[in-house]
């Protein structure tokens, strides 16, 4: 699936609507605001069809991945800046295998003033960048050039 625009978002909200990632984001949203913990989160585009166990085998065991639909995935790592996220997703993609060009990874971490729909909407706005562009992995700087 090649992302253009509009329609694309519309379709990328559905699958989160339908899945359980605004039910992870709120709760870590909730952890961030009242305790001041980090948390990054993530969507991922992999054509692997084993991308979910292969993640959960290389990656930590706080870390959670929710499945959307037609190979995309949501990702939260709990405690985790930016940076740390970003080397964990390079990390996961070495050990993975991810060779794909069509493999996609967007990522950012949640602000204590960001609500669920803000967060979820700058994810998915980074995401389809990531689609547009030729980088693997597209994170919150992209959205300051």
């Amino acid at each position: 699936m090649h992302f253009k625009g509009v329609k694309e978002h519309r379709l990328l909200q559905e699958w989160i609507e339908r899945s359980r990632a605004k039910g992870y984001v709120d709760r870590e949203l909730y952890r961030l605001k009242r305790y001041g913990s980090p948390v990054t989160i993530g969507m991922y585009r992999s054509k692997d069809p084993n991308f979910a166990e292969k993640f959960y085998l290389h990656s930590r065991r706080t870390d959670h991945l929710i499945t959307l639909a037609d190979n995309h995935y949501i990702s939260l790592f709990d405690h985790t800046e930016i940076s740390g996220a970003i080397k964990a997703v390079e990390n996961l993609m070495t050990y993975m295998e991810l060779e794909n060009e069509k493999d996609r990874t967007a990522l950012t971490q949640l602000n204590e003033d960001d609500d669920l729909d803000d967060a979820l909407k700058r994810l998915l706005s980074l995401f389809l960048i990531a689609c547009k562009g030729s980088d693997s992995i597209v994170d919150d700087s992209y959205l300051m050039r």
